[in-house]
């Protein structure tokens, strides 16, 4: 049977453990999520769909700011729901629809509160900034001198979408298991305190081995290896942007391939956020990986891995002018920017370019599909 997102396979969580040493600030995990049975199968690069639920606080809240029990039934998009339940799995609550806002401006009846909603849908910034700092409930909560009729307000919400995370492993080590790096978000906003749904999910809700989790496999167009094992990559991978390289890695070691490979790997410190310690260092050991680290806050000067980059300019130049497959993983505000921009360096002054011919050879790279970015 194929899924996908419309018919999704109900898997479980088999394990789940922390890639932070104690004391660490951050809550990076490491997920396992069980295919046994399944017929499913991906290659490295592939991504993988989770379909999440709601957090209960976060339903509970809604409810409560909607006036509801949770008992009532709805009826959204020709589908029946019991309210608690469409809530729960089907409704995005964690971002404010800008149409609820317009109906909260055209029925608010205190002076003050429509004179900010109006504000807030004429400047594009101002209601981006409100999006993130407010769910559907605070809201609520902020305009209650509104009504709302339950099917109405339900109708404006919108859907919960799945999230798409970069697999961590190769078939060819794990077998049927899908091995997922996974940043749990934990924030504040408005005064109250916030969670990421999906990463929530997977790391705190899902129990373990019960078949509840819906995902699919969500397949890479371009971010796969060389079929030419005896190719040199680089990857450049930091915070959990390293997920698809030790998939990529497990692979190239299965298949025997003679390819070089240089991992470039950035985190804040190297005592708690060294992700895959163990298993970078035993193939730099076994001679199979070369790698190169950045942690900024080891330092008096941050360091990034697009430093370290330009460090190594000439030989990651000389590599890419032999052949080489580039590969960039991670957050794409500002990291993939500032990697593109090392490589832009790298490429005119050890190339002997200028600018416009520098970025010509960018071109050419992503044309013959050796510059490759899985960002987010």
């Amino acid at each position: 049977m194929e899924y996908n997102r419309k018919n999704p396979y109900q898997a479980s969580v088999k394990e789940r453990y922390s890639l932070c040493k104690n004391g660490s600030t951050k809550d990076i995990q490491h997920i396992v999520i069980d295919l046994e049975g399944s017929g499913i199968r991906y290659r490295s690069g592939d991504s993988i769909g989770v379909m999440p639920l709601n957090p209960l606080n976060l339903v509970e809240n809604t409810l409560r700011a909607m006036g509801a029990t949770g008992e009532e039934r709805v009826n959204v998009k020709g589908d029946d729901f019991i309210l608690r339940d469409f809530l729960s799995k089907k409704a995005n609550l964690s971002t404010v629809p800008k149409k609820v806002v317009k109906v909260l401006l055209e029925r608010q009846t205190d002076s003050e509160k429509k004179e900010r909603l109006a504000y807030l849908l004429e400047d594009r910034d101002a209601f981006k900034a409100y999006q993130e700092n407010h769910e559907i409930w605070d809201a609520l909560e902020e305009n209650r001198e509104v009504e709302w009729d339950l099917q109405e307000l339900c109708g404006m919400m919108m859907p919960l979408l799945p999230r798409l995370y970069s697999i961590a492993s190769s078939m060819n080590e794990v077998g049927n298991e899908v091995h997922l790096t996974i940043a749990k978000l934990e924030y504040e906003s408005n005064g109250h305190s916030r969670v990421g749904i999906c990463t929530n999910y997977l790391c705190d809700l899902a129990p373990i081995e019960v078949r509840e989790v819906p995902i699919y496999i969500q397949p890479t167009k371009d971010f796969l290896l060389p079929e030419d094992t005896q190719v040199p990559v680089i990857m450049i991978g930091p915070g959990t942007g390293i997920a698809p390289f030790r998939a990529f890695m497990q692979d190239r070691v299965a298949n025997g391939g003679s390819g070089s490979n240089w991992l470039f790997f950035g985190e804040w410190n190297r005592e708690y956020h060294f992700f895959y310690e163990e298993f970078w260092n035993e193939l730099v050991e076994r001679g199979v990986l070369r790698l190169e680290t950045a942690f900024s806050r080891d330092q008096g000067h941050k360091v990034y891995v697009q430093n370290r980059m330009l460090e190594h300019g000439e030989e990651l130049y000389r590599w890419l002018r032999d052949g080489a497959y580039l590969y960039v993983c991670g957050d794409a505000q500002k990291m993939a920017k500032d990697v593109e921009t090392a490589i832009l360096q790298i490429v005119e002054k050890y190339g002997e370019m200028d600018e416009s011919c520098a970025k010509e050879y960018m071109k050419q790279l992503r044309k013959e599909k050796r510059y490759l970015r899985d960002v987010y």
